[in-house]
């Protein structure tokens, strides 16, 4: 495509639209994604295209909103809700306000006050902390702690807008689930497969881990670890893609090593244990009982 023609998105008309023809705006060279918008083909961001051309077709007031706005700030969701090409827009709308059934939108219609609304890399979206509220109804409590601990880690809201915000929800959808994940947010965490263990070792009656501590064997820093319990010096680490490689593997076989050399219990989960997360979480039980 010319770098002189436009990207988008832009609207179109049977006029044409952005300084082309209809028919130039019909070929190959743009993406419609609904009817009246385009986008060009080689457009360098796509998923925000598509996001942009669902704003220019709703209402003025609409904004981007549960798991669509949770994947324009970066949040984590579950696999199954996870966006693909396939997956339509959510968009929502004040409650009261008209919207056409289109291809690709899925409007919502909702009570949505102005502090509840922002921009964010220049769309329209709900708030990190109305869109954690809004998403605690499509997921179970552990991937809404894992949310939650992104939002607070990436100071995207603070721990009182969180309260806040569920304060505000008496009775909505999802409510119960944040109410509940509140307490047990953590900052800290810095990755959503830490979370959701953490999360599992929490709601199955453990106490609440120190998250990404620095541990020291007299005054040599030893390793930073993903969650630790002091009294009982028990660890959980999460391995995940990042540790397949050899060198990685090399690395924290000797970092293991130290910690245990330290007097610390280590214990490696991975994918395979959340599978199960009933025995995970009896076996850090168990880990911890002994030590105590």
């Amino acid at each position: 495509m010319n770098s002189d023609e436009p990207y988008g998105p832009f609207t179109v008309t049977a006029d044409g639209g952005a300084g082309l023809t209809h028919r130039q705006a019909s070929t190959e060279a743009f993406v419609a994604p609904s009817r009246g918008v385009r986008y060009a083909s080689d457009h360098p961001d796509p998923a925000t295209a598509e996001r942009e051309c669902a704003l220019l077709v709703s209402q003025p007031e609409a904004v981007l909103s549960g798991a669509t706005g949770a994947d324009h700030w970066g949040l984590p969701l579950p696999p199954w809700i996870g966006l693909n090409d396939d997956e339509p827009v959510t968009i929502a709308s004040p409650a009261g306000s008209a919207h056409a059934r289109r291809r690709g939108v899925r409007p919502q219609r909702v009570l949505l006050p102005d502090d509840h609304i922002t921009t964010y890399r220049g769309l329209s979206v709900t708030t990190p902390a109305r869109t954690w509220l809004d998403c605690a109804a499509l997921m179970p409590i552990h991937h809404v702690i894992a949310m939650g601990d992104a939002v607070l880690h990436h100071d995207l809201a603070t721990p009182e807008a969180l309260e806040g915000i569920v304060h505000w929800a008496y009775r909505r959808r999802g409510v119960a689930v944040a109410r509940q994940a509140l307490p047990l947010l953590d900052g800290r965490a810095e990755s959503p497969m830490e979370s959701i263990v953490r999360a599992y070792a929490m709601l199955g009656g453990l106490p609440a881990p120190e998250c990404n501590l620095d541990i020291y064997a007299g005054n040599r820093w030893i390793a930073r670890v993903d969650m630790c319990w002091l009294d009982a010096k028990v660890i959980v680490e999460y391995d995940g893609a990042v540790h397949l490689t050899e060198q990685q593997r090399r690395r924290d076989a000797q970092r293991r090593n130290d910690l245990q050399e330290a007097g610390w219990l280590v214990i490696t989960l991975t994918a395979d244990d959340l599978k199960n997360p009933a025995a995970m979480v009896a076996r850090i039980t168990r880990a911890l009982r002994g030590r105590r």
